[in-house]
């Protein structure tokens, strides 16, 4: 189930990220600082370097499902306001 869920994350994330290159490639960013790209690496590399102390306490899978979960649930009112934005757009569906 796990496995099943693992693939379609994935095509669901290839989705949004192609949905959201299509929407903002018109805005030029510039490029990201390289040193701190660095310091980035080096923590996200030291959490998951450690992350074997956490799967005593938390299985990693449970928490590669439920921390997307979290944040959607948390930011509920702001991911349901965008999707009426979008919605309300569309002409032909008429809404209010």
């Amino acid at each position: 189930m796990i496995e099943f869920l693992s693939g379609s994350w994935d095509i669901l994330m290839d989705w949004l990220y192609n949905i959201i290159k299509f929407c903002f490639s018109w805005i030029n960013i510039p490029a990201f600082p390289t040193e701190l790209a660095g310091s980035i690496d080096s923590f996200l590399s030291l959490i998951f370097d450690n992350l074997s102390l956490l799967g005593f306490f938390i299985r990693p899978a449970t928490i590669r499902l439920v921390v997307p979960i979290l944040l959607i649930v948390i930011n509920f009112e702001l991911i349901y306001k965008l999707v009426m934005w979008i919605i309300r757009k569309i002409p032909f569906i008429n809404i209010k």
